[in-house]
Order: C-alpha cells, then sequence, then structure tokens
C-alpha cells in the first residue's frame, strides 16, 4: 500500500524511490557517500514510525536508537537527476543488537547494499538494553540477509598517516543530542586526500561507532593506507580532549573507468 508521503511498505519490506537531487552530488556528479547514508536513514527512519518504534516515539519512555556497526557495499554510483529505489526492513535481533538490512536499485538491479546494527539505549543513562521488548513491533523479515558479512569488531588504527581537526557544530547534532552519524563519515572523507574520492568510487564502506561527540566538542579525524595504491584505507575518529575513539572505519575504492 502506498503511503500518503510516497513509500509502500508490503511484508515488512518498505520501499521508497528517490531521485538524486543537484546537492546531493560530489564534484564528480555522483551521489556522495554522506547522501547515500541520509536516505538509508530516511527510509529506516520512515520505516521506523510506520512500526511505532522511531527514535521520538522510544524517546516518549525515555529510550533511543544509536547505530553500532554498519557495512556498506557500493556496486555502481548514480548521478545528478537518476532515480533510485530504497529497500529496507528489520532483519533480526542478535544480542543487543536490532539488524536492518538495505537494498539500493535502479531500473531493477541492485547498486548497492547495507547491512546495519542498532542498538536500543536508556536515554538517560545511555546503556543497552535488549532489543527482544521491541521483537514484536519490529518483526523481523525472514530472508537472507542482503551480504554475508559479519558485522564485527574493525583492528584499532595504530600508525596514522593524515590527520585532521574538526569542531563539533550544532548542524552536526541530531535529535539525541549528539553527533549524527552522516557527520562521522563527512569527516573520515575529508581525512582522504583529494585525488582518491575525485579519481575513485568508493566500493566498501564499514563503520563501528564506539562513542558519542557533543556540540563543542573537537575531534580528529586519522587514517592510513593499507595497501601501496591506497585503495584499502584504515580510519578512526577521536576526541581530543581524551583521546576516546569515537569510531573505527575501512574503506575500499577503485578507479572510476578511464582514470
Amino acid at each position: 500500500m502506498i503511503q500518503p508521503d510516497g513509500y509502500s511498505i508490503e511484508e515488512n519490506i518498505l520501499r521508497r524511490s528517490y531521485t538524486i537531487r543537484s546537492y546531493e552530488v560530489n564534484a564528480g556528479g555522483r551521489l556522495s557517500i554522506p547522501s547515500i547514508f541520509n536516505l538509508l536513514q530516511d527510509a529506516a527512519s520512515s520505516h521506523a514510525l510506520k512500526l511505532g518504534v522511531s527514535v521520538p516515539q522510544l524517546l516518549a519512555g525515555n529510550y533511543t536508537w544509536v547505530l553500532s556497526r554498519v557495512f556498506l557495499k557500493m556496486n555502481q554510483h548514480p548521478g545528478w537527476g537518476d532515480t533510485l529505489q530504497v529497500q529496507t526492513w528489520p532483519s533480526g535481533i542478535q544480542r543487543v543488537f536490532a539488524l536492518r538490512d538495505f537494498d539500493i536499485r535502479q531500473d531493477d538491479r541492485t547498486i548497492g547494499s547495507c547491512v546495519s546494527a542498532w542498538i536500543i539505549i536508556d536515554a538517560a543513562n545511555r546503556r543497552p538494553i535488549r532489543p527482544t521488548s521491541f521483537a514484536r513491533q519490529l518483526n523481523p523479515v525472514d530472508r537472507k540477509h542482503v551480504l554475508d558479512h559479519p558485522l564485527g569488531k574493525l583492528p584499532v588504527l595504530k600508525t596514522p598517516q593524515i590527520e585532521r581537526r574538526f569542531s563539533v557544530r550544532y548542524r552536526d547534532l541530531d535529535i539525541n543530542q549528539h553527533v549524527n552519524n552522516v557527520s562521522y563519515i563527512e569527516w573520515l572523507l575529508e581525512c582522504i586526500p583529494g585525488m582518491v574520492e575525485n579519481n575513485r568510487s568508493l566500493s566498501e564502506l564499514e563503520i563501528n561507532f564506539l562513542g558519542e561527540a557533543l556540540h563543542g566538542d573537537i575531534v580528529l579525524a586519522r587514517c592510513c593506507n593499507q595497501d601501496e595504491k591506497g585503495m584499502q584505507i584504515a580510519h578512526d575518529i577521536l576526541r581530543e580532549a581524551d583521546g576516546r575513539e569515537l569510531i573505527r572505519a575501512r574503506t575500499s575504492w577503485q578507479t572510476l573507468p578511464g582514470r
């Protein structure tokens, strides 16, 4: 059934179409990585609202969602004016994690896939609670995950080669009053030499979210090549004041045709 704001839900799978706008593309005219995550977050939020477990609905009971782990694999990067469809569904419950899958499609073909692990926390003490009490509302879909990729712990970044410093602005905050997931992605990409993002396209991005940054914090985005050609890059972001790890990440890149 098509909902008033343009999405459909069948068998607990939400499908929503998006036409890529000018401000969602990068300098090469391709859908930017932060914009991809904004679309995924939008689709997931719409679905959670319909299921009765959106962030505002959980906050009414003093709970909220936080993203813990995510893995994105892109096979193709659409451009300005292209239309794509995001399909998403709750895909299981594993210990303290509520899992959610995403299928990114263009012209009835999968061009990207994403698996994610979310945690419900007590909004006051920030401690996780088991999502089993919300299992009936989530109603996980019994189907194969879009990617056969366990969401485990990434290794510590030991020898950073590049470091960039950022101040947390109000625009970086979300409804939980901490830095939004997409701002971390923007920072880790800013750490990469420009030639990488301009001459290559991202094929994989994996992130562990480990801590919270708040307004006024100073964060350090660091990265290190993992191979000679710079196609595999390890990342982390730290809070400058105490050295607390906020994220660990890794990116994989491929050369654009003709470059």
